[in-house]
């Protein structure tokens, strides 16, 4: 499609050449006769004379040049004229036609994002008829538990076994709360808005996932300054992002020599900025724009659902804040959330 065709035109190379020879041909001839005809009329002259060839050769001009002109020079320049009209118009098809493919691949682009949509919100229908099952299943048996474990802690003579049952009452209220937030894909609803302080969630999510990094040698540095005000987001809410986040920086690094996680904040235009920042190898351009996917993963079959990133975007949003992703110019990627103050 990029090639441009140019018609024939009436002159070709060799049109040129003949008539550049019947042109000289003629003149010569011309000439040659007109001069024997001068000759004869004025006695005593000769064809040898310099007045003679003076006159021959300026009357060979005269006639070659305007002969030349019409029959060969004018002809080539209404051709080149011809042909620069006909390569603009091919030019003019040309970007038409790519105009057109580009609509054409716009248009197929779209239908396919479309469908993609269309898949993905069966996916999330299938998937919110299932979680709602499945969250019936668990809250029935978890209220046992819970039962259970109150019963023990009232039961319990010493100081040490209270705390362990409390904690342990603590994580199984958050086991209930996470159940809660993952129907949010059946029925989202902001509710009642929450607020948390930052410092004692970060820190006891570390201490809560504190077993599973240090198996893996990951080294986590927490830096918040102490002045930060509470924010619109529920401690549960919170803590499970934060989960999804370290998880998922401990599994980028699986491998590493070094394995580190810095996680700070900073208040910024208003705003609260928690950043959890990793050394691991980064996201690659070609699928950051697709990591928030629902069920988009890059791990194995079996080691992920692609749910993590997802759920905690709706989470983020719910709370009127927003997550974003970069990767760090040495190595690594930062996870940034923003969240309002209560």
């Amino acid at each position: 499609m990029g090639k441009i065709i140019l018609e024939k035109t009436g002159l070709s190379p060799l049109g040129v050449v003949i008539r550049l020879v019947l042109v000289v041909i003629a003149a010569e001839v011309f000439i040659h006769l007109g001069m024997n005809v001068v000759l004869e009329s004025v006695p005593g002259s000769k064809a040898s004379d310099s007045l003679w060839a003076v006159v021959a050769v300026m009357a060979l001009i005269l006639i070659k040049v305007p002969a030349l002109y019409l029959l060969v020079f004018l002809p080539l320049q209404d051709q080149q004229t011809a042909l620069a009209q006909h390569n603009n118009d091919q030019q003019r098809a040309l970007v038409l036609l790519r105009q057109e493919d580009a609509l054409r691949l716009e248009r197929a682009r779209q239908e396919l994002e479309n469908r993609e949509h269309m898949i993905q919100i069966e996916r999330l229908s299938a998937l919110g008829t299932m979680v709602g099952g499945v969250a019936h299943e668990i809250n029935n048996p978890l209220m046992g538990v819970m039962n259970y474990v109150e019963h023990a802690r009232d039961k319990a003579s010493d100081a040490s076994s209270k705390e362990v049952l409390n904690k342990a009452l603590h994580e199984i209220d958050r086991i209930k709360k996470i159940v809660s937030n993952m129907l949010i894909f059946v029925r989202p609803d902001a509710g009642q808005q929450e607020r948390c302080d930052l410092p004692p969630t970060v820190n006891k999510t570390v201490d809560l996932l504190q077993s599973e990094l240090t198996k893996n040698a990951v080294q986590v540095r927490i830096d918040l300054p102490p002045d930060l005000p509470p924010i619109q987001c529920s401690a549960g809410s919170l803590q499970q992002v934060l989960v999804n986040l370290l998880l998922n920086a401990r599994d980028a690094m699986a491998g590493q020599t070094q394995q580190r996680i810095t996680i700070s904040a900073r208040l910024e235009g208003g705003q609260v900025i928690l950043s959890v920042c990793d050394n691991g190898p980064g996201i690659p351009d070609e699928i950051r724009e697709k990591i928030f996917d629902p069920f988009f993963t890059t791990k194995p079959v079996g080691k992920g659902t692609g749910l993590g990133l997802s759920v905690s975007r709706h989470l983020m949003q719910e709370v009127g804040g927003s997550i974003s992703t970069d990767n760090l110019p040495e190595s690594g990627c930062c996870f940034r959330l923003t969240f309002n103050p209560k």
